[in-house]
């Protein structure tokens, strides 16, 4: 029809428009093909306080491990969604041979698009891989059944803060290099001992030949505190935190930094206090403590701190010497219904000592599930191991958190497979 008279299926208002539009996905210079979303800058989730932009100009896009979470609401749909995503792969042969690595554009889209645009279902089954292939071999074991997905639901959380017994030379490395989180509240450290001491933290903790210093010793305190305070900075921006915190020697300064008890600079003046067996007062001046924002334990008493033993730092020096009253922490949590223990640490010493003196009589479900946030070894797959576990244990991970300071965009995944069922009603005229 000529514009001046239309065709009367546009004239009638009852019938509506007939006209479609068919549009197809611009194929993306990687080779990849649409709908894709935008690219999305990532926001590092820097914690709470002044700690300023991260001017380093280190990238943070080399991270060379990923996790892929799958969630259903039965273990057998977690097994199907493997399996689909084994099909995915297959389809995608060509661009995967060209770069099959974790940290490629492909395989990090595709964990950003599974971590934070899907919902998280009750059924979960976290597959950390390195490459392509890693990624095929865990997806086929969990298809064929060598790891079952389990239904949890999400439990109470204590952060446990050992002291640094052990070697801690190198722990952190890796994650100071690709974690954006962790290296502003290290970086932060390191200018508060270079500023009052002329040294530098960073460089004794992961400098080469640091560990053969014999001035070394005395900075292994708190070179310990700054490392947990950065990984429980890390934590926090997965959206996990605690409702109670316990630590024994040094790690005890850091679980009152995570109550918000003492500042990041005040705790790391009073480790360095402890490590040279100087004054705690001469080292905090008039500093006053704040309550506890969360349940603090003492690791003198093994209760919930009062505040006069909150305030009396001038005691927290002395108290490395202790035995750490491990029945009573496990008591104390147990009666706050704490479900699982992140260790905030490299191992998980004070955590399994905790849960193995766990009460028999507990209420919350028996022995806590305990979390190794580091492994002793410097690399960074052993907290993303955590935070699998954290996931599968039931706890709100925000994968997102996993990402700052990148550039990731949503791409087309398996959808879920629903496992339909048919519901007859019998005749009852019958």
């Amino acid at each position: 029809s000529s514009p001046s008279q239309p065709h009367s299926s546009w004239s009638n208002p009852s019938t509506g428009p007939n006209a479609h539009i068919v549009v197809e996905g611009y194929g993306t210079s990687d080779g990849q093909q649409g709908p894709q979303g935008s690219p999305t800058p990532v926001a590092a989730a820097l914690p709470e306080g002044s700690f300023g932009a991260i001017s380093d100009g280190k990238a943070n896009g080399g991270r060379r491990t990923r996790i892929l979470p799958l969630s259903g609401k039965s273990d057998s749909a977690v097994r199907s969604m493997a399996r689909d995503y084994l099909s995915w792969l297959d389809g995608e042969e060509d661009a995967l041979a060209r770069d099959g690595e974790a940290a490629a554009p492909l395989l990090s889209d595709m964990a950003w698009t599974a971590g934070t645009g899907r919902s998280h279902l009750a059924y979960r089954s976290g597959v950390v891989f390195s490459d392509a292939a890693s990624l095929r071999e865990r997806l086929n074991a969990l298809v064929q059944g060598d790891a079952a997905a389990q239904r949890r639901e999400m439990p109470k959380i204590a952060f446990a803060y050992p002291g640094p017994r052990g070697h801690w030379e190198g722990i952190g490395e890796a994650l100071y290099e690709t974690e954006p989180v962790v290296r502003a509240v290290l970086d932060r450290c390191d200018a508060t001992i270079r500023n009052e001491h002329g040294i530098s933290l960073v460089d004794r903790m992961f400098g080469a030949g640091a560990a053969d210093d014999p001035d070394d010793a005395q900075w292994t305190a708190p070179a310990a505190y700054a490392l947990q305070c950065a990984l429980t900075a890390l934590w926090s921006g997965l959206g996990i935190g605690p409702s109670a915190v316990v630590g024994t020697d040094i790690g005890e300064l850091a679980a009152a930094e995570a109550a918000g008890v003492i500042g990041l600079e005040d705790g790391l003046r009073l480790a360095v206090a402890h490590a040279r067996g100087t004054s705690a007062g001469e080292a905090l001046n008039d500093m006053i403590p704040a309550p506890p924002s969360i349940a603090l334990l003492s690791s003198v008493t093994g209760r919930e701190a009062r505040p006069d033993e909150v305030s009396d730092f001038g005691s927290w020096t002395e108290r490395g010497q202790r035995t750490p009253p491990l029945d009573r922490f496990a008591r104390t949590l147990s009666d706050r219904g704490i479900g699982a223990i992140v260790e905030v640490g490299p191992g998980a010493s004070l955590g399994e000592g905790i849960a193995c003196a766990w009460p028999d009589e507990s209420g919350n479900g028996g022995r806590p599930t305990v979390l190794e946030t580091l492994r002793h070894a410097p690399d960074a797959d052993g907290f993303l191991e955590a935070a699998v576990q954290a996931w599968e244990a039931g706890l709100p991970v925000s994968f997102a958190g996993l990402f700052g300071g990148e550039t990731r965009r949503r791409i087309p995944l398996p959808c879920y497979p629903f496992e339909r069922r048919r519901y007859w009603i019998d005749d009852s005229r019958k």
